[in-house]
């Protein structure tokens, strides 16, 4: 794809305009100078010469490679990432001894403004058209937000804190992987569209979409599941969480990178495709379905895009689509009460119970070890998931029933178990080696030892899953394989779209049909 225009909204080709990226001006619109201005700046300089550009997911740090400097490859530089610090030396790294201690490049070296996700970031070397080499670092924001600056520049950061508890209850929080520097390698990760998976559907994400217009302008709200979101922005950045390609007669609304479609249809009018906008925002619902709410004022953020209808076809439409084709979502829903959240949430995690990125974490380690086995007597798949020692005590602490602190999906060849804290965070998700009839699943607690000789016992999840009516038998390989979220996704799709996103629209269909 070679766009003819580019903004900080996405990219133009002169037939779709694909909506991408969130700008940080976009918010100075619809907020108070208060929470989004020129305090927080699309782009900018450093008082050590770092070039600079942000957009609410990611931001771009360009330093200018001159002098000597200029005739410096890759293999010279040796950058550091954690979550929250970022080091860039010449040679290797500052701290190593003798003459293979490194020299800091001072002005890309510092405490960053808030923390980003290492795994999703990287740095290259690019010339520019005039000549000039720049030293490129890009780093993925893990909040959807505008920074300030680049730079902390405060005496205090969060991260060097150290707790002193006096019980087991009093803990500080799991240390993870990202908090401590790591060399980062050159170049974008491979498979980053990979990475960038979810392993969620749009069903499950999205709770319904409306559409509403004046004059002017046509706006589609998509309504999304708060406890959905929060657990899917903890793996991919919510800039890249959703895609939107925009024809003069046409809209097609998706997952970017699971690749499952939200809506698609074609427009009632003409619009000017270059002109879309688009960002988050949180808003009332009023037209729910019976039943599905109680609360007398329910909001849910959503994502809203807005279209400018094209001068030959300003006025009221009478609606926005003409044909339009929807995933079957789920009914909206309500979070289970404050106190209820935060003991769910203080039993996964008890010394972070309200940091997200520590408690999917957490979820990932609850499970210690997995058994399998097969009957073939009963016909069924035995598996034993082996519990954190800590779970049980913690769970009396605070008082929590551990058989509802568990969820289970079972598809006719997955399975996914969760724990329910303040949303429902992935503990193991896998492939069975043939499939079963998920009706007839069960599970229990049950205690178990490590060995015979161990007199310490500890909780284990034993589900007994029936082996379907053409898989009776022994399986042959494995009972049961651990899935990473985009062999989730890749499990979820027909055989006929896998590894494929949504077809893009053929505008001369669209016109001929409108006509």
């Amino acid at each position: 794809l070679v766009p003819e225009a580019v903004n900080s909204l996405g990219l133009w080709d002169g037939v779709s305009f694909m909506l991408r990226s969130f700008p940080v001006w976009w918010r100075w619109w619809q907020v108070s100078q208060s929470e989004g201005g020129p305090e927080k700046p699309e782009s900018g300089l450093t008082p050590g010469g770092v070039h600079w550009e942000q957009s609410m997911g990611r931001m771009a740090l360009w330093y200018p490679l001159e002098g000597d400097r200029a005739s410096l490859e890759e293999a010279d530089f040796y950058v550091e990432l954690s979550c929250w610090e970022l080091r860039v030396s010449i040679g290797g790294p500052p701290t190593a001894k003798g003459a293979n201690a490194g020299k800091k490049i001072e002005a890309m070296s510092g405490e960053l403004f808030q923390d980003v996700r290492r795994k999703l970031s990287w740095w290259d070397l690019v010339v520019d058209e005039e000549g000039v080499k720049w030293l490129v670092v890009t780093l993925t924001k893990s909040l959807h937000k505008g920074w300030n600056d680049v730079w902390y520049g405060q005496p205090l950061n969060p991260h060097r804190k150290i707790h002193f508890g006096w019980t087991l209850y009093q803990t500080q929080g799991p240390k993870i992987e990202d908090e401590t520097l790591a060399k980062l390698m050159c170049g974008m990760p491979q498979d980053l569209d990979k990475e960038l998976c979810t392993g969620m559907t749009a069903e499950r994400i999205c709770t319904g979409i409306e559409e509403s217009e004046d004059e002017q302008y046509v706006y589609i709200l998509v309504h999304l599941d708060e406890e959905a979101i929060e657990v899917a922005t903890d793996r991919v950045p919510m800039e890249a969480l959703f895609s939107a390609d925009v024809q003069p007669s046409a809209l097609q609304v998706y997952l970017r990178n699971d690749g499952f479609g939200l809506c698609s249809g074609v427009l009632k009018g003409t619009c000017i495709p270059e002109y879309s906008t688009w960002g988050f925002t949180n808003v009332r619902r009023f037209d729910l379905p019976k039943g599905a709410v109680k609360c007398p004022a329910f909001f849910n953020p959503c994502l809203r895009i807005k279209l400018c209808k094209a001068p030959e076809s300003t006025g009221l439409w009478g609606g926005v689509f003409d044909q339009v084709e929807k995933a079957q979502f789920q009914l909206p829903r309500e979070r289970m009460s404050w106190t209820d959240r935060v003991t769910r949430a203080l039993v996964l995690s008890p010394g972070a119970p309200l940091k997200t990125h520590i408690k999917t974490e957490r979820a990932r380690k609850l499970c210690t070890s997995v058994q399998c086995g097969q009957d073939t007597v009963t016909q069924r798949v035995n598996i034993t998931m082996h519990l954190h020692e800590n779970l049980e005590e913690l769970a009396y602490r605070y008082k929590l029933d551990l058989m509802t602190f568990f969820s289970l999906k079972v598809g006719q060849q997955t399975l996914e178990v969760g724990a329910i804290a303040d949303a429902e965070f992935t503990m193991c998700v896998g492939k069975l080696g043939g499939p079963v009839d998920p009706a007839k699943t069960t599970w229990e607690l049950v205690k178990e030892r490590n060995n015979p000789n161990d007199e310490k016992e500890h909780l284990a999840l034993k589900i007994s899953l029936a082996k379907a009516d053409s898989a009776k038998g022994k399986w042959d390989g494995e009972v049961y394989t651990p899935m990473a979220p985009w062999e989730v996704t890749e499990s979820l799709r027909p055989p006929e779209e896998q590894a494929a996103l949504p077809a893009p629209i053929d505008q001369a269909a669209v016109t001929n049909e409108a006509e």
